[in-house]
């Protein structure tokens, strides 16, 4: 009996026996870019400083952030917005900004992971000074982590 794969439904490959008439080497690139993702998270209204404006999302494969990709409506001045990741409630010390005076910015972030079970959330760890900056789109890039 046929089986396939729960979300591209490729066709699994009966065990001894190989149905792709193409090689599987052709394919790995571009399955390789199935596993990044993006998580798209909105602050509204104005920033405020030490806010957590989101909490509680749990990933359904485990995943490594790779970076924050931001747009503020209203830039902040005076001094960057910026960000943390939480996990479980406790910050990672893995700032993402947005300078004083821009409107997008854009960090890499390295060695940051979530496990299924780990819950992910977001902190406000700095707004501008004379504005804090408003309505921020925030872009998480994300990989899917590979099968151990």
């Amino acid at each position: 009996m046929t089986t396939f794969t729960t979300r591209l439904n490729l066709e699994k490959p009966t065990q001894g026996v190989s149905p792709w008439k193409t090689p599987v080497d052709k394919w790995a690139d571009q399955l390789d870019k199935v596993a990044a993702q993006y998580l798209s998270v909105h602050l509204s209204g104005v920033a405020i400083a030490t806010e957590v404006f989101f909490d509680g999302f749990f990933f359904d494969e485990d995943v490594t952030i790779t970076k924050v990709t931001m747009y503020a409506r209203e830039a902040p001045s005076g001094a960057a917005f910026s960000i943390d990741f939480t996990k479980g409630g406790s910050i990672q010390t893995k700032i993402a900004t947005i300078a004083d005076g821009l409107k997008k910015g854009t960090t890499t972030i390295a060695g940051l992971t979530y496990a299924t079970t780990e819950e992910l959330g977001l902190k406000v760890t700095g707004v501008g000074s004379v504005n804090a900056g408003s309505e921020i789109t925030i872009l998480i890039h994300y990989n899917v982590s590979p099968l151990a």
